[in-house]
């Protein structure tokens, strides 16, 4: 599958307008515009595989395709080294952009990676010395890159997940004490992963929304003629404190503290209260326990039907509910945005605000 990939990427970058040569260190190396991109080929990477590659990345960037998922912490830990994380969803999309490019006639301008420069150049206001912590490892000189991964290892070395942990002299950061979701995609990398869905990215801003995270039990054993019902569940679930709507939004752990890069941010303010939300919630948990039952019975030669509804009562749930906040980087294009949830990098189907305009 390796060899498949490698001579199918090796014609998207060449069609769009790469130099494309073979190394001895890596899989690929494409330039464009005398800018490197050093590419690297894998599956199911972890983090030493990536602080390997990074390693070996002295000029330009490192892309690390994989054929497979990567692990959310893995891949955060990744483009914190400086690197660009193709996952199997992603590598489908930029052969998909290439290949409706081709047919366009206009493969030659596409652009699948970027000289870091160009992003803060196209929708960053943001001084120089306020550059992300990613940012800093993307520099092109040696000493610089270099100097960078050695201050991030001094802090990381007492534990592979301490990514969150930013030296201070690479960016102001801010710490909110707010029970939230760790964040973990930086404003960089949220960019690039909005631009295929916005085309032009004319802004990036993070947003603080509120949900209320709920969990409940409830065990109820209801009597007919012989018959036990047993009513159970238990689980855990999201309501938008925003709209009210219930959410499968991801959320892998939740901190005290939250830890962002700077201060430009907007922390919104709930409009479902916790009565409302509860009331919400155990009207949704009765409906999705309620049991319609039909119950045959023989008398005679006939044979009569019954229907029964079984259904907990309010006393019967067992509910706890908090207030939680999840960042989400909105990316802002000329018609649409598109919102990705900054905790685990997933691009959200369905807004999280009434003021985004999904396309």
């Amino acid at each position: 599958m390796k060899q498949e990939l490698l001579h199918i990427l090796r014609d998207v970058f060449k069609s769009a307008g790469y130099s494309v040569n073979e190394s001895s260190r890596c899989d690929l190396i494409a330039e464009k515009d005398g800018y490197n991109t050093i590419i690297k080929f894998g599956s199911d990477p972890d983090m030493s595989d990536l602080r390997l590659f990074a390693d070996q990345v002295l000029e330009g960037i490192g892309l690390y395709v994989s054929t497979t998922d990567v692990n959310a912490d893995v891949k955060f830990y990744g483009e914190n080294l400086g690197l660009i994380i193709w996952d199997r969803d992603e590598v489908a999309l930029h052969i998909g952009r290439a290949v409706i490019a081709d047919i366009e006639g206009t493969a030659g301008k596409l652009e699948l990676v970027r000289a870091p420069s160009s992003y803060s150049n196209e929708y960053s206001c943001e001084p120089s010395e306020s550059r992300s912590f990613s940012d800093v490892f993307r520099g092109t000189t040696v000493s610089t890159r270099d100097s960078a991964i050695s201050s991030y290892r001094s802090v990381a070395s007492a534990s592979p997940f301490a990514q969150v942990v930013v030296p201070a002299h690479a960016v102001n950061s801010v710490r909110l004490e707010l029970q939230a979701a760790p964040l973990k995609l930086t404003k960089d990398r949220a960019a690039v992963m909005g631009k295929p869905h916005v085309q032009t990215v004319q802004a990036v801003v993070l947003k603080l929304v509120p949900f209320w995270r709920y969990s409940y039990s409830l065990k109820v054993e209801k009597k007919y003629k012989s018959k036990i019902i047993d009513i159970s569940g238990e689980g855990v679930g999201y309501l938008n404190a925003l709209n009210g709507n219930i959410s499968n939004i991801a959320i892998n752990e939740i901190s005290d503290v939250l830890d962002l890069p700077d201060n430009d941010y907007e922390l919104k303010t709930q409009i479902i209260t916790h009565a409302q939300a509860k009331d919400s919630i155990i009207n949704m948990l009765i409906d999705e326990h309620t049991k319609d039952l039909r119950f045959d019975d023989t008398k005679g030669e006939a044979i009569i039907s019954e229907h029964k509804r079984f259904k907990p009562a309010v006393e019967d749930i067992n509910l706890q509910i908090d207030l939680i906040y999840v960042p989400i980087w909105e990316v802002k294009g000329p018609r649409n945005s598109v919102e990705l949830n900054a905790h685990t990098s997933e691009v959200l189907t369905h807004p999280v605000d009434d003021d985004v305009e999904f396309i």
